[in-house]
This record gives C-alpha cells, sequence and structure tokens, in this order.
C-alpha cells in the first residue's frame, strides 16, 4: 500500500490534477489584483506567449485545459485516480514545509548567521497569498520541473555522469540559479547573506522533493511554506 502510494503521489498527471486548484486561484487573482501583482517564474513562462497578442492568455488558458484532459485520460486509463490521494499528498507537503521553515530556518538564522537579519518582503495579505501561490506553482515548474530535469538530461548523457552524480548536481545548480532570481526583476529584495542562503538550501529541499516524492508535492510544499512565512511576517 505504501509503495502503491508512493508510484502514484509522484506520478506527473496525478501532480498536474493536485496543482490544478493553485493554478486556478493564482490566475483568478491576477485577474482581481491586476496584471502588476505577479510571480517572475510566471513572467519567464507566459513571455513567449505575448507573440500572440491579446490572444496570449487565451492560449495559456487552452493549454491548461489540454493538460488537465491529457492528464484525467492517462490516470483513468491506468486507473489510478483517486481524490483521496490527495489528502496525504497535502499532508507530505506541510510536514515538508514546516521541516523547510524550521530546520532550515534555523540553521541559516540561528546557527550561520546569527547575527544577521534578512529583509523580510512585505506587501498587502491578499496580494502576498497570490505571490506565494504563484510562487509555488510556477517557480516550482521552472526551477525543478523543466530546468532540473534539463540539466540532469545534460549532465547524464551529454557529459556521461553517473545518474545520482547528475541529480546531485543539476539539484544544486537549479537551486543556485533559483536563489540568484529572487534578487532579480521589480519584486526582488535587497540581496542579504541569510537570505541567499535560506533560498539556496530550500531551492536543494525542493529539488531532492521534486526528485523523489515528484512536481505536485514540491508545489504544495513550497506554496505552504510562503503562505506560513507571509501570516508568521504580518502576525509578527
Amino acid at each position: 500500500m505504501k509503495s502503491l502510494y508512493y508510484s502514484r503521489s509522484k506520478r506527473l498527471a496525478n501532480s498536474f490534477v493536485f496543482i490544478l486548484p493553485l493554478l486556478i486561484l493564482y490566475e483568478a487573482g491576477i485577474v482581481f489584483y491586476g496584471s502588476n501583482v505577479k510571480n517572475t517564474a510566471d513572467v519567464i513562462i507566459k513571455t513567449p506567449l505575448t507573440l500572440f497578442g491579446k490572444n496570449g492568455s487565451l492560449i495559456f488558458n487552452l493549454l491548461v485545459i489540454v493538460c488537465l484532459l491529457v492528464s484525467v485520460f492517462y490516470i483513468e486509463k491506468e486507473h489510478t485516480f483517486s481524490v483521496l490521494i490527495f489528502f496525504p499528498m497535502l499532508l507530505e507537503s506541510v510536514v515538508y514545509a514546516f521541516f523547510i521553515g524550521y530546520a532550515i530556518g534555523f540553521v541559516v538564522y540561528k546557527m550561520l548567521f546569527p547575527y544577521l537579519l534578512a529583509v523580510p518582503f512585505s506587501s498587502e495579505v491578499g496580494g502576498g497569498i497570490l505571490l506565494s501561490v504563484g510562487a509555488g506553482v510556477y517557480e516550482e515548474i521552472v526551477f525543478r520541473c523543466l530546468l532540473v530535469s534539463a540539466l540532469y538530461i545534460i549532465i547524464t548523457r551529454l557529459l556521461k555522469t553517473s545518474k545520482p552524480l547528475g541529480a546531485t548536481m543539476s539539484i544544486i545548480f537549479s537551486a543556485l540559479i533559483f536563489a540568484i532570481m529572487h534578487y532579480i526583476g521589480s519584486l526582488s529584495g535587497g540581496f542579504t547573506y541569510t537570505g541567499f542562503t535560506f533560498r539556496m538550501l530550500s531551492g536543494i529541499i525542493l529539488g531532492c522533493i521534486f526528485m523523489f516524492r515528484g512536481l505536485g508535492i514540491a508545489v504544495y510544499t513550497h506554496a505552504i511554506y510562503d503562505v506560513f512565512a507571509l501570516l508568521k511576517l504580518f502576525q509578527g
């Protein structure tokens, strides 16, 4: 039973259905708040679609629908679909999110840089939650699903390295790029050693989650952590 859950929860088709509510929430929120509130990874993914002008958003929505239909068809064909699988996937994501928040946070803010304070990202609560959801969805698609996968293929096939070494290198390189990208763009904050180190280590953890547990759980882990961190910031 445990191995069955492990294999099903890791499948890309199940992951896409799992993250679809977050994707819908984010896209609906963008309509409500306006295009000024956007995640950088969202912009990266959708920029090629601007070539189609006003039809770019329509094309993106059609691609989402096609991916959903293909995923549902694949799941039904394999007889692996069950809504019940999403509950343990959500719980697993919460556990990983708390690990990033408390374990990685302790290492960075208490052990490595105890005298340096990170510069928190401040925003209105609703817009902040929207960005958190967008970060979970689009940053995991860009930096884990696309970048880690591409680096893994390049390193293992072109450089002829072993699979464990290729996986390790692809996760570390993608985490480095992930950390650097947080200091590029209109929503970037000031550079701090704490912030960079925390994002680098978090990127490594998220890369491992993607590799071993799949895209869906990585997306929810990222989104849940960001929402918790934002709410904690405003409560403080």
